[in-house]
């Protein structure tokens, strides 16, 4: 009997746990709360020779020449050669459900929707200015129902963050997001 009791009670208690951790609400972060106190956080490296998110494809850009492409590939590179080659980021925001405002970088299209891109705090940020600071980027996969006609208009994410450094064509990245919900910003 006691043993069931046991049981019971440590089944209660788990459960009563779990619930809180799905219902428990967001945390909403600025992005200044992604970069981390002098002295904390974590200084990642940047993985060397890793796979590039986004990647271009000489397929997708059969309209220019062969010398046109492996510019437009360089200065990407020039580009990502301009930021450190590490970042200092949170890792005790690492698995934490979080909602955060920002603007859309596409790096991935499928037809007219986006479905990985860089959120940024600023609009045309990598895309027509220098890249911010890896951890001043979270690089948002798995997004669902957002046109490339949405991208000028701020968004709230909301997923939860991982601490992971990765490259994209446009820049080195600190955090990402898998399968967010994506709202307007209000």
């Amino acid at each position: 009997m006691r043993n069931c009791l046991r049981f019971l009670s440590t089944a209660v208690l788990v459960t009563v746990f779990f619930v809180t951790q799905v219902i428990a609400k967001p945390v909403e972060l600025d992005w200044d709360a992604l970069i981390p106190d002098e002295g904390k956080g974590a200084v990642v490296a940047i993985p060397k020779n890793g796979t590039i998110v986004g990647a271009l494809k000489k397929e997708d850009y059969s309209d220019l020449t062969k010398e046109e492409f492996e510019d437009t590939v360089l200065y990407y590179e020039e580009q990502r050669e301009d930021q450190s080659k590490s970042i200092s980021i949170r890792t005790d925001l690492h698995g934490k459900s979080i909602r955060i405002a920002g603007y859309v970088t596409p790096v991935e299209i499928d037809g007219d929707n986006v479905t990985g891109f860089l959120l940024v705090p600023y609009i045309g940020a990598c895309v027509h200015v220098p890249a911010p600071p890896g951890n001043q980027m979270v690089y948002i996969s798995g997004a669902k129902k957002l046109k490339l006609d949405d991208i000028y208009d701020p968004i709230w994410v909301t997923g939860k963050l991982q601490a992971r450094p990765l490259t994209t064509l446009y820049a080195q990245v600190g955090y990402q997001i898998a399968d967010p919900e994506i709202q307007p910003y209000d």
